[in-house]
């Protein structure tokens, strides 16, 4: 393909994946495919293949032969001209985890169903205005989300230079931590995998790496969780994680961190600075969220060498501000239901929305273009769900009741479980104030729960925002069922079936 530039740590990540000693596996940045010239041109393959995942040789479903497939790195008002091939069993599609663009047609459309023996050409265009920060790219084909993503169907993308707003940081090293987990059971992975128990972690498809960092100096850590399921609760003795953004979202001033709890699917961007020469544990705490357990384990280690650096760069003091959307007009207030539904009959629908399943051809929810809204998201189960909802950001305003500080946006938040209050159960609640307020998401896409697993099993909604001057018109466009435009291509050579 033309205009796509491969970065060295291609073969770096790679010889490090399927290496020699895991012992001494030495960090590296995933392999890039790069814009240029205002264009992202490339091929995503999905197909079975054989990858390395800690010390096992596995054969899953992946893109482009790669247990960590190349990140995307594009800037604002880029042409995104990206093919997926689907070589694998089962149908596919990519969601662009973040965007803000349209939800129709060839954009980040999750309606879409490219079956397998075929490729699809996604052409749309990031706005010249979009956030940079980390994003990320996953099928979202209903209800194959977990096997596919927890088979390892997942990658980073990047959106500009988060780091513009502070020339003092210009150059400072940047560590791309993308974090994805594997369930291997008797040397196969587990294809639809449930969260609970231990399962084997990697950062950027490496196990244990080891991570360099001189005494003093200050590094851009790009932090993703892209895998299915699982929290992780990070810790790293004797260093604080700085957070200047949250799910490629800038914020209006530094956060100081000790502990890092990275719910499926969120991104923190934080600077750190190497403590005194030494040796580090990166670790995932033992986390539970009430439904399901994870042991701890090391993710990496920190190599904190010497000298100190003289002159250390100095920590941003001064933020871009941030518009407050508690001073915005209130067009509607919601309640959304996050419930558990113990269902004996049926174990593929275990979770709803608003005491529904999730049915592919019904609209939950409509909004108008232009508004803004509040939303009470209520967890009534005895365990941690995850709200995530497409195309649009959000500020939470208060958990649990409590107001919460003010310091940016997120796509992405935990909803704390159910307790027992007087004899009584009190639900969870998270209150989120939600800008549609874009002209590009006018058409359909969903909200659901980011433990893709509940998901798949009932707790997603669709959710359209029309423009007022169509509504009509809106309404009966671009359908779920909508048919995607298919490319059809000829096998050189006809996969075997994977046993």
């Amino acid at each position: 393909m033309r205009n796509i530039t491969i970065v060295s740590t291609v073969l770096t990540t790679m010889f490090a994946t399927c290496g020699a000693s895991m012992a001494a596996t030495q960090f590296a940045n995933p392999p890039e495919i790069a814009s240029a010239n205002g264009v992202l041109n490339g091929l995503l393959t999905v197909a079975p293949a054989r990858v390395r995942v800690g010390s096992k040789q596995v054969v899953t479903t992946v893109y482009n032969r790669l247990l960590m497939p190349p990140l995307l790195r594009v800037q604002p008002g880029d042409q995104v001209q990206l093919q997926l091939r689907n070589d694998a069993a089962q149908s596919a599609n990519i969601h662009y985890h973040g965007f803000q663009v349209t939800p129709l047609g060839s954009g980040d459309n999750v309606f879409l169903d490219i079956t397998p023996a075929t490729t699809f050409s996604y052409d749309f265009e990031i706005p010249a205005d979009h956030p940079p920060g980390l994003y990320w790219y996953h099928p979202h084909v209903h209800p194959e989300v977990n096997p596919q993503i927890a088979g390892g169907l997942s990658g980073g993308i990047i959106i500009g230079n988060i780091l513009a707003p502070f020339p003092e940081l210009a150059g400072i090293p940047e560590r791309v931590l993308l974090l994805k987990d594997t369930k291997i059971r008797r040397g196969k992975v587990v294809r639809n995998p449930d969260p609970t128990g231990p399962t084997t972690r990697t950062i950027n498809g490496l196990f244990k790496p080891r991570i360099h960092i001189q005494a003093g100096e200050l590094q851009f850590w790009r932090i993703g969780n892209i895998g299915a399921n699982i929290y992780y609760k990070l810790t790293l003795p004797q260093h604080v994680f700085h957070v200047i953004a949250q799910d490629g979202n800038l914020k209006n001033r530094l956060v100081r961190k000790e502990t890092l709890l990275i719910p499926p699917a969120a991104r923190y961007e934080v600077l750190v600075r190497g403590a005194k020469p030494g040796r580090y544990p990166l670790q995932a705490q033992r986390f539970s969220t009430g439904g399901d357990d994870y042991p701890a384990q090391r993710l990496a280690t920190i190599v904190s060498r010497g000298p100190r650096v003289a002159n250390p760069i100095p920590l941003p003091t001064s933020f871009p501000s941030v518009p407050d959307l508690r001073r915005a007009p209130i067009a509607r207030n919601r309640v959304i239901t996050f419930a558990n539904a113990n269902n004996s009959t049926n174990p593929a629908k275990q979770f709803t929305i608003n005491g529904k399943f999730y049915n592919h051809n019904r609209i939950d929810t409509t909004v108008r273009l232009g508004s803004v809204e509040r939303w009470t998201i209520r967890n009534t189960a005895d365990e941690l769900h995850v709200f995530h909802i497409h195309q649009t950001d959000f500020q939470v305003v208060a958990v649990d009741g409590k107001r919460r500080r003010f310091t940016g946006y997120q796509d992405t938040v935990n909803l704390p479980f159910a307790r027992r209050k007087n004899g009584r159960l009190v639900p969870g609640e998270v209150t989120v104030i939600i800008p549609f307020t874009n002209p590009v998401m006018v058409g359909q896409f969903v909200y659901h729960c980011h433990i893709v697993q509940h998901a798949d099993q009932g707790m997603m909604a669709n959710i359209q925002v029309v423009s007022p001057t169509a509504i009509s018109a809106a309404a009966g466009a671009h359908g779920p069922t909508d048919a995607p435009r298919i490319i059809r291509h000829e096998h050189t050579a006809k996969l075997k079936p994977i046993e």
